[in-house]
């Protein structure tokens, strides 16, 4: 009798060791299975999000480079208006343009989001200053002068926002 219950003793150890390597083995394998599908359901999201972030990318420079001083003189500019008419149309389409393309900040980084942001208002800054050392009445030609020139003379508001807007893209590829 005591070999029998040597026997059943070492079979039972014996099964308890299969059964300790195959669930290991077992757990693993699920594991790795469930990283793999992990990894496919993440590269099939970026395929489908890719086209979306680069149109984000692509509406937000097309938004910066619609609100430099220049683009927007040379297309707001209009004869026979005054100073006060073309600084509320400068001013109206940069917060224009900046509402159409609020939805764009869900594909960018808030670093760049930020950047955009902050050259928006100071494109503002810079109409409203120029604005203020005009006289309203007088023609708007004035105003368009000055924009331009501080457009010459001065690194553009928009352009730390265009450099980081093009590294974020680089970064998708």
């Amino acid at each position: 009798m005591d070999t029998f219950f040597q026997i059943i003793f070492a079979l039972l150890i014996s099964g308890l060791m299969v059964f300790g390597a195959v669930f290991f083995v077992l757990r693993k394998m699920l594991a790795a299975d469930a990283n793999r599908r992990n990894i496919e359901l993440l590269l099939a999201a970026k395929e489908l999000t890719l086209p979306l972030r680069l149109q984000a990318h692509e509406r937000l420079m097309l938004f910066l480079e619609r609100i430099s001083l220049e683009a927007m003189v040379l297309r707001l500019r209009k004869p026979n208006t005054t100073n006060a008419e073309l600084h509320a149309d400068l001013t109206a389409a940069v917060r224009s343009e900046f509402e159409h393309n609020l939805a764009q900040q869900m594909y960018i980084s808030q670093e760049l989001w930020n950047t955009i942001c902050m050259a928006k208002n100071t494109t503002l800054t810079v109409i409203n200053t120029n604005a203020q050392q005009t006289d309203p009445k007088n023609s708007s030609m004035q105003l368009a002068q000055m924009l331009i020139k501080y457009h010459v003379n001065n690194e553009q508001p928009t352009a730390d926002a265009m450099k980081l807007l093009k590294k974020e893209v680089a970064k998708l590829f």
